[in-house]
C-alpha cells in the first residue's frame, strides 16, 4: 500500500518538470534562508563575544585601577592620628604615587578644604579649595560623606588645569567627619592604564560617559563624539563613579554587509537548483535516479555542524555518560587540555581533572544521570598533558530527553587560568598593604610614645635647671639629663634597627650551614655558658643546609639562645637543647629556665620594650627585632612555655627555605 502511494506521488512529481523545478527552488530558498539566518545569528554572537571580552577586560582595568586608588587613599588616611593630624604625609604621599602608575596626586582635605597636596608642583592652585563650598563639586562629595565609601567625581575640569577624575574616602574620627583622603587621577592616565589605547581603533572605538550631576545630562569624554545610535555597541556601568563605558562597532551595517553577498549566492543557487532539477526530468531514468542518490547524501551531510563545532572559540567535547570517555573533541579543546583527539579519546574526563575538584563534578555528573538537573557549570582544575594545572569554567548539558537511553553528553569549557592568577596576585597585594599598614601604624604608636616620653623628662630637667641656683642641685639635673640623653639615644638606635628590618625588602640570601651556625653562636656566648654551668645540645644534624640572610639568622640564634642564658632558674643547672625538624622546617630552641606566664604576656611577648622578668638589663627590644627579622625572611616564630618549667621558641621557615 505504502509503495503504491510512493510511486504515485513520484510519478506526479516526474511527469510535472517545471512545477517540480519551482517546488524545488522554493524549497532550496528556504532552506539559503534558513542557513543564512542561521549564520547571521552566529555571526552577530560571535562579535556581541568578542565586543563583550575586549569590554570585560577593559572594565576589570577600571576596577584595578579604583581598587588600587581605595588601596592608597586608605593608607593615606591611616598617617592621621587621634588628634586629626597627619604624620610623614609627603614620605607616604611619595611613596604612594611612585607606587602607583595609575595615580597622578594625593590630598588630605580635613573639613573640606584641600590643605595638603602632593606633588605640590603643579598642584598649588588646588591648595585651601573648599570643595563643600563649590556647588559644582559639593555634590558628589557631599555623596561620599552620607554613604561613607569612596567615591569617584569627574571628569572635571580642575583648578590648577587639565581633567581628572578625583576619588574621595571619607575619613571619620570618633564618628565626626574629618574630611577626605583623595586620589586625582588624570583622564588621560585612566584613559592610558585601562588598555583603551590599546585596542584596534579600525573596527571599534570607545566612548566614556557621565550624566551631569548639576544638569542630569549626559556626557561624553573621549574624542570620538559622533552619534552612534544607529551603530551596534555595546556597554558596561562603573558604580564607582556612576559612568558608563560604551565598546562601539565602526560599521553601522556590520551585520547586512556580511550576510548579503551570501543572500544573493544563496538567491542564485536556489534559481539554477530549480532550472537544474526541470531539466534533470526531462532525461531519462537513470539519470532521475542519480537525482535521488545525491539528495540523499546531500540531506545526510553534517558540513554545517562540523565547521560549527570544529571552529567554536570554546572547547566542546561529547561524551560518553556511563564510561566518562571522550567522543568527539573539537581543537580548542583539545588546546586547552594540550592533548591530541586520538590521546584524549583513550581517556576518560576524571583523568584529566584535579584530585580535589573530581568529587564535585562526580556529584553533580549523578544528579544529571538521575534527571535531577539538565546541565550544570562549576570552576575546576584540570591537568595539561605538560603537568601544570590549568583552570576552566565549565557546563555539562545531557543529550537525551527524558525516558531515554542515557548515552552521552556534552561538555563546553573555557580556559580562566589567567582570570585565576590575576585574582591570587590581586589578594596577595591587597593582603600585603594590609601588612604593611598595619605595621605602619603599630611603628608610628611606638615612635609617638617613646619620643613623647624622651621628649617631656627633657623639658622637665631644662625647667628645673633653668629655676635652679644651687651649683649641686645643677650637677645632679645636668646628670639626670645626660643619662635621659644616653636613653634617647638608645632608644633612637632601636627604632633605626626596627626601620632597617622592615624597610630592607631585598635582602641577600644564601645556603647555610645551620649546625655551623649554632656552634659558632655558642662559641660567641662561651663567656656566659661558662658563668652559669649551662649545657647546651646542638642536636641538628651537620649536613643540613638552609637558604637565609647570614647577618639575620646569627641575630637570631644569637637572640635566642642569650635569652635562655640570661633567664636560666637560679635552683637548676640551665640545658638548651637546639634541634631542627627538615619535613616541616621547624628550628627550635628549648630551655629549661623561669618559663613565661603566656596567658598574662602571650598576647604582648614580642612586642617592643615588653619585659616580663626583674631582669635588670632587661630591654625588650631583643624579641621585637628577631620577630621582625623572622618575618622579613617570610617565616613566623611562635612559643611554648610554663612558668618554673621552661620555654621552647619555634621558627618556622619559609617552605623553600
Amino acid at each position: 500500500m505504502l509503495i503504491k502511494l510512493f510511486n504515485k506521488i513520484s510519478n506526479w512529481f516526474l511527469f510535472r518538470p517545471k512545477t517540480t523545478g519551482f517546488i524545488a527552488f522554493f524549497g532550496m530558498l528556504l532552506v539559503v534562508i534558513f542557513v543564512i539566518s542561521l549564520r547571521h545569528k552566529i555571526i552577530k554572537e560571535n562579535e556581541g563575544r568578542e565586543m563583550s571580552n575586549i569590554l570585560r577586560v577593559v572594565q576589570q582595568n577600571f576596577e584595578q585601577i579604583l581598587k588600587n586608588s581605595y588601596t592608597t587613599t586608605l593608607t593615606l588616611a591611616m598617617t592621621i592620628d587621634d588628634n586629626g593630624v597627619p604624620h610623614n604625609f609627603e614620605k607616604i604621599s611619595e611613596k604612594l604615587v611612585n607606587n602607583n602608575s595609575s595615580v597622578d596626586a594625593v590630598q588630605l582635605v580635613p573639613n573640606g578644604v584641600i590643605k595638603y597636596v602632593y606633588p605640590l608642583k603643579g598642584n598649588e592652585a588646588a591648595l585651601n579649595y573648599d570643595i563643600l563650598k563649590t556647588n559644582t563639586v559639593r555634590q558628589e562629595a557631599e555623596k561620599s560623606i552620607k554613604s561613607k565609601l569612596i567615591y569617584f567625581a569627574g571628569p572635571m575640569e580642575l583648578k590648577q588645569g587639565g581633567i581628572a577624575v578625583i576619588g574621595r574616602l571619607p575619613i571619620f574620627k570618633d564618628d565626626k567627619f574629618w574630611g577626605f583622603s583623595a586620589v586625582l587621577i588624570k583622564l588621560e592616565t585612566l584613559i592610558k592604564n585601562s588598555g583603551i589605547n590599546s585596542i584596534n581603533q579600525s573596527k571599534y572605538y570607545f566612548q566614556f560617559s557621565k550624566k551631569n550631576p548639576q544638569t542630569g545630562i549626559e556626557e561624553f569624554f573621549l574624542p570620538n563624539k559622533t552619534d552612534f545610535s544607529k551603530n551596534f555597541y555595546k556597554t558596561a556601568y562603573i558604580p564607582e563613579g556612576n559612568w558608563k563605558l560604551y565598546l562601539i562597532s565602526n560599521s553601522k551595517n556590520v551585520f547586512f554587509n556580511q550576510i548579503i553577498t551570501s543572500l544573493v549566492f544563496g538567491l542564485l543557487l536556489s534559481i539554477m537548483f530549480g532550472i537544474w532539477i526541470y531539466t534533470i526530468l526531462k532525461k531519462p531514468a537513470e539519470q532521475q535516479l542519480l537525482i535521488l542518490r545525491q539528495a540523499k547524501k546531500l540531506i545526510e551531510s553534517e558540513v554545517e555542524f562540523k565547521t560549527l563545532f570544529n571552529q567554536a572559540p570554546v572547547g566542546i567535547a561529547k561524551l560518553e555518560t556511563s564510561t566518562g570517555k571522550f567522543v568527539e573533541i573539537n581543537k580548542e579543546y583539545c588546546r586547552i587540555t594540550g592533548y591530541s583527539k586520538n590521546e584524549l579519546k583513550h581517556l576518560s574526563f576524571e583523568d584529566i581533572t584535579h584530585p580535589e575538584d573530581l568529587q564535585k563534578d562526580l556529584d553533580l555528573m549523578k544528579k544529571l544521570v538521575n534527571d535531577e538537573i539538565d546541565e550544570f557549570s562549576l570552576e575546576k582544575r584540570y591537568y595539561h598533558k605538560s603537568g601544570k594545572i590549568i583552570w576552566v569554567n565549565i557546563i555539562v548539558a545531557r543529550l537525551w530527553k527524558i525516558g531515554e537511553e542515557k548515552t552521552n553528553h556534552i561538555a563546553i569549557v573555557e580556559d580562566i587560568t589567567e582570570k585565576k592568577e590575576v585574582e591570587k596576585s590581586v589578594k596577595k597585594s591587597f593582603n600585603l598593604v594590609n601588612e604593611q599598614n598595619k605595621r605602619l601604624l603599630n611603628f608610628s604608636y611606638i615612635v609617638s610614645h617613646n619620643l613623647r616620653s624622651h621628649s617631656s623628662n627633657i623639658n622637665s630637667i631644662s625647667n628645673l635647671l633653668e629655676d635652679s641656683d644651687d651649683d649641686e642641685e645643677k650637677k645632679e639635673l645636668i646628670a639626670m639629663l645626660k643619662k635621659v640623653s644616653e636613653s634617647l639615644n638608645e632608644t633612637m638606635s632601636n627604632l633605626n634597627d626596627v626601620v632597617n628590618i622592615q624597610s630592607n625588602v631585598h635582602l641577600t640570601k644564601e645556603k647555610l650551614n645551620l649546625y655551623n651556625y649554632i656552634k659558632s653562636t655558642i662559641h660567641i656566648l662561651s663567656e656566659q655558658i661558662f658563668q652559669k654551668d649551662a649545657i647546651i645540645n646542638n642536636l641538628v644534624e651537620k649536613e643540613v643546609l638552609i637558604i637565609y640572610n647570614a647577618a639575620y639568622l646569627e641575630s637570631i640564634l644569637l637572640n635566642f639562645i642569650s635569652n635562655s642564658l640570661k633567664y636560666s632558674h637560679p635552683e637548676r643547672r640551665p640545658i638548651i637543647n637546639i634541634s631542627f625538624d627538615k619535613e616541616k622546617k621547624e628550628l627550635k630552641i628549648a630551655d629549661n629556665g623561669l618559663g613565661i606566664d603566656l596567658k598574662k604576656h602571650g598576647s604582648s611577648l614580642f612586642g617592643m620594650y615588653k619585659t616580663f622578668h626583674k631582669n635588670k638589663d632587661a630591654k625588650g627590644i631583643g624579641l621585637f627585632i628577631t620577630k621582625n627579622q623572622i618575618e622579613a625572611m617570610e617565616g613566623s616564630v611562635t612559643v611554648e612555655s610554663e612558668v618554673n618549667i621552661g620555654t621552647t621558641f619555634i621558627v618556622h621557615l619559609k617552605t623553600n627555605s
